[in-house]
């Protein structure tokens, strides 16, 4: 009994000395006293190569480059494997029509709801400003699912990911 013990106490204390040994020390005076404040002579440059430039003003950073999210119906209806989805982003006109498909993507045999997208959109179409919208479309044979409304997208604080679009039997 005693010698099992005195082994686990040995293991333990050899893990401690490895951890301890394998800590780096520190950079800011390690065991001088010194503190971590700067000396009066270190000069802090900005370096050009890392700063943040701001986008030109027609144009969004680049993070906005996709939508991402899933179609969904209320309906207790199974697709089948001949089903087609397609997920538009659509640049709303200044009357709040729908005008231009900027992106979309079309997924074959999507399987059952929700239906993940990621639609990739290039960010040079994308405009500061202008308004977006997610319009999708379920076709399965005769059976049709549109968007029963357009789910705002990309600029003026709406959602770019988890967009949930809920489309209707019908449309």
């Amino acid at each position: 009994m005693i010698r099992p013990m005195l082994t686990l106490a040995t293991c333990l204390a050899a893990l401690t000395w490895a951890a301890c040994a394998s800590t780096a020390p520190s950079t800011q005076g390690g065991s001088t006293g010194s503190t971590s404040q700067p000396d009066s002579e270190t000069q802090v440059t900005p370096d050009p190569a890392n700063e943040t430039k701001p986008p030109p003003p027609n144009q969004l950073p680049d993070t906005a480059t996709q939508v991402t999210g899933s179609v969904m119906y209320r309906e207790r209806i199974a697709l089948t494997p001949a089903a087609v989805v397609q997920v538009e982003v659509v640049e709303l006109t200044q009357e709040g029509s729908p005008g231009t498909v900027i992106a979309q993507q079309t997924i074959q045999s999507p399987g059952q709801v929700p239906i993940p997208f990621t639609v990739a959109i290039n960010p040079q179409r994308v405009r500061a400003g202008a308004t977006y919208v997610v319009n999708a479309r379920i076709t399965d044979g005769e059976r049709v699912f549109s968007t029963a409304s357009p789910v705002p997208v990309l600029p003026q604080g709406a959602r770019s990911s988890d967009v949930q679009v809920l489309v209707r039997s019908g449309g």
